[in-house]
């Protein structure tokens, strides 16, 4: 099969050669400018539709114009158009026969033959095409709403996806890829649009438009260009917009499983991102081409405050910074207990209890609840988080998909669950200052005693200085870590997570906030802080006269306490 490809294609070589070296002698050395004088003109639509017209500057531009006009329509006679024959029409097999045979193992072949697609007086290769162009094209059939509608039952963010990815991208078996980036233009509404020739031509001063970013003229933009572009594009309503393309085209065309992996496109210093130009319009309608220094589009993307990619534009020094705060939650119960362990000779416990005890009920029924919900959605947004930010290392949930879905999901139930712990404590039981908040007492002596005791005392056998009650729970150490834990760090991933799930409609405002990646930057490190909390408070929790005492008076809401008369009898923890 290989064979009888390139024999083709050796054959439409000769032919391509042997109609310039002999060209049809009605039209002689003026070759297609001779149908121009007639097809270039918009008059003949009159005589026969849109078809017979040829657009001579898009012509001009297109793969096919070295061919000349009867290469294709080799019929067409010295008395065209009056002899009453009509051209005839190649078949793009006869050129293209190893894109046939791929195209028609594909999902399309049944539905659209390469007319459809292509306009053969157009035809230019992919390297001469947006990525808007290529979705116009598809669109014609697909039509939007229907698309986005479907994409949306397993895509997140798929208006924003639809918008600066060529459907080939997912849909073709294409290889290599890169990053192809354009110009687009802010409209008086606040949208943007693909920038055409007449909208920046007037920013060069009869200039190429290229100089526009390639400022010293070497067809070639630098790191520092590619930096000064994106200041001074803001400044004038445009930006950079860049989508992924293949870098050579394919057609086969298929639903591909892999592409609904996010890690597809989204892994920290993927080749994908590594390649990249920009794409000028001209005045023909076609796009010149530069490229870009390799790597440049991970710094702009990096230096953009109002775009983020997943993955790809992670920052090393924050994920750094968040795994030290997650050591730090872990090093704490680890060193406690371990010396904990090592003493526990010297710690006597009480394991049994008398009819003289006193049962206190501590934790209400509205606040056990809370309370569990609450760690479930914690710990859930945890383990989701962990694989969002890290797909090419975590994998616990298999696709990347439920891992946003589910994460997206626990947000919004913390959310609604810390609104219900503010209105309980604050309106409800009104006890929310006593609960939570320090008290001077538990800032002249509690804090230090409290950290004496559990750095010291307790290792020695000692009794806690605080004693809770259903109204004063906490003691100050405990008030200090819950004050900043509630209403500092859980209030910032809750804001700064709904402000991430729709970046899309968001996204000036974000811009306005500091950037995406600052709001997400800020999330992850609250969402560490979160995370390390949620190791010492459970390690905190089996420091009770039991190791699980505490966990059953949250489970259950009564917590026994000794009679103040009772002798005790001591015996060894275990």
């Amino acid at each position: 099969m290989r064979i009888g490809g390139n024999c083709r294609s050796f054959g439409s070589l000769l032919i391509m050669l042997g109609m310039l070296l002999f060209p049809n002698a009605s039209f002689g050395a003026r070759g297609s400018r001779a149908c121009l004088e007639c097809h270039g003109e918009l008059s003949i639509t009159e005589q026969g539709g849109k078809r017979l017209y040829v657009d001579p500057a898009r012509f001009a531009e297109s793969s096919h114009r070295i061919m000349g006009c009867t290469l294709c329509h080799a019929s067409v006679t010295g008395q065209h158009p009056y002899d009453g024959n009509k051209p005839s029409h190649a078949s793009c097999n006869d050129c293209h026969g190893d894109i046939a045979k791929e195209y028609g193992k594909s999902l399309h072949a049944k539905n659209a033959a390469c007319a459809d697609c292509h306009n053969p007086h157009q035809a230019r290769k992919l390297a001469f095409v947006s990525g808007a162009e290529i979705n116009a094209v598809c669109s014609r059939c697909h039509l939007r709403p229907a698309t986005l509608k479907k994409h949306e039952r397993w895509l997140p963010e798929a208006d924003l996806h639809l918008d600066v990815q060529p459907c080939i991208t997912c849909h073709t078996g294409s290889k290599n890829y890169i990053i192809n980036m354009f110009i687009e233009k802010q409209d008086r509404y606040g949208s943007f649009r693909l920038a055409t020739y007449n909208d920046l031509s007037p920013l060069v001063s009869g200039n190429d438009i290229p100089s526009l970013i390639d400022t010293n003229g070497d067809n070639y933009i630098s790191l520092e260009e590619l930096r000064a572009a994106n200041k001074k594009g803001h400044d004038l309503g445009m930006r950079l917009q860049g989508m992924l393309m293949p870098e050579v085209m394919a057609h086969s065309f298929q639903i591909f499983d892999n592409r609904r992996d996010c890690t597809f496109c989204h892994v920290s210093g993927t080749k994908k991102t590594q390649n990249s130009i920009i794409s000028f319009p001209t005045e023909n309608g076609a796009y010149k081409r530069l490229n870009v220094e390799k790597g440049a589009i991970l710094d702009i993307l990096y230096g953009t405050p109002d775009f983020y990619m997943t993955g790809a534009t992670r920052s090393k020094a924050l994920s750094i910074i968040g795994a030290l705060i997650i050591a730090c939650g872990l090093i704490i119960p680890i060193g406690h207990g371990l010396v904990r362990f090592m003493t526990r000779r010297k710690r006597m416990r009480d394991g049994t209890y008398s009819a003289a005890d006193v049962i206190v009920y501590m934790q209400p029924t509205p606040i056990r609840i809370w309370h569990w919900i609450h760690v479930l959605s914690i710990v859930t947004l945890c383990v989701t988080g962990a694989q969002i930010r890290f797909p090419d290392v975590v994998n616990l949930l298999g696709s990347y998909k439920s891992a946003v879905r589910l994460h997206n999901t626990a947000g919004i139930v913390v959310a609604a669950s810390m609104g219900f712990w503010f209105l309980y404590y604050a309106a409800v039981s009104r006890s929310i200052g006593k609960v939570y908040f320090l008290t001077k007492e538990n800032v002249k002596h509690g804090l230090v005693r409290q950290a004496i005791y559990y750095a010291c005392n307790y290792f020695r056998g000692g009794a806690n200085p605080f004693h809770a009650t259903p109204v004063d729970k906490f003691n100050a150490l405990q008030k200090l870590s819950y004050q900043v834990i509630m209403f500092v760090f859980m209030p910032l991933v809750i804001v700064t997570g709904i402000s991430l799930l729709d970046i899309l409609h968001l996204r000036n405002l974000l811009f306005e906030l500091g950037g995406i990646k600052l709001i997400d930057g800020i999330h992850f490190l609250s969402a560490c802080c979160l995370c390390a909390f949620l190791f010492i408070h459970f390690y905190l929790t089996t420091l009770g006269p039991t190791p699980f005492s505490e966990i059953r008076t949250m489970w259950t809401g009564w917590e026994k306490e000794k009679a103040a008369e009772e002798t005790t009898v001591p015996a060894t923890e275990t």
